[in-house]
């Protein structure tokens, strides 16, 4: 099995050398987490290295998010300028919502017209790093966990089978307020981190003197040995970083 650098400092530690190429990755967390920086993170690291990437944006408008990632001196624009692009949006938000959109590449919240576009991205960048903000959104319109199920599995197939790494995001609900709330229904079905081949949570959790400490969980990664416990990770002017040797346990939120 082969690697690719995760591109978040601290996080290749807990799976012993990086996300398994080719795989499908569901990254949950509830509102505030970090979750779409954490992806956008994952896709500027790729570019640097030469590893052209995809942002599908489901959950906001791509002008937002290329001006929310500023602050991170990250050049968004820049790299999809390039020809061909190191890295390209997908309008998924618009349509959803009624607006037009100057975006070249749209898309509707459906798996069909979300595969399609992807194909058509590929064949033009090369992308070996995708990322789809968010799930939750993305199945909004299906009431089944079979049909759900089965969005997950087919994406993973197609991607995977292109040779893509892919991070899902999902909305998780709430926040963990003791050291015992660790691990819940990563998603709106509850089936979402059966389905994808590895799941990551982040969180904050409540300390004992009132503040909150960001929380990162490797859940599960298929075939491949992690570290498996809470570790305290940060939102930096540089993005996100996680303190692998940086324990979340009772005794820390309860001290």
């Amino acid at each position: 099995m082969s690697y690719m650098e995760s591109g978040i400092p601290g996080l290749d530690e807990l799976f012993y050398g990086g996300f398994p190429k080719g795989k499908t990755i569901l990254l949950s967390g509830p509102p505030g987490a970090g979750k779409t920086v954490f992806a956008m993170q994952f896709l500027v690291a790729g570019a640097l290295a030469n590893e052209p990437g995809i942002f599908v944006a489901f959950d906001d408008l791509p002008g937002h998010i290329r001006r929310d990632m500023e602050s991170f001196n990250w050049e968004i624009s820049s790299l999809e300028n390039l020809n061909p692009p190191l890295l390209t949006i997908v309008d998924g938000f618009a349509s959803r919502v009624g607006l037009t959109t100057s975006e070249r590449f749209q898309i509707r919240a459906n798996v069909d017209s979300l595969l399609i576009t992807l194909m058509d991205v590929l064949k033009k960048t090369g992308a070996t790093r995708i990322v789809i903000d968010s799930l939750t959104t993305l199945s909004s319109s299906v009431r089944s966990t079979d049909q759900v199920r089965k969005e997950i599995l087919t994406l993973a197939s197609i991607l995977g089978e292109q040779g893509c790494t892919t991070l899902l995001t999902a909305e998780l609900g709430g926040i963990a307020n003791s050291s015992s709330d660790i691990v819940r229904s990563t998603g709106k079905f509850g089936v979402e981190e059966y389905s994808a081949q590895g799941a990551i949570v982040l969180n904050y959790v409540e300390k004992y003197n009132g503040e909150y400490v960001r929380t990162v969980l490797v859940q599960k990664m298929r075939g491949h040995r992690h570290v498996f416990g809470w570790r305290q990770c940060q939102i930096s002017e540089e993005g996100f970083i996680v303190l692998p040797d940086e324990r979340v346990g009772k005794e820390f939120l309860d001290a």
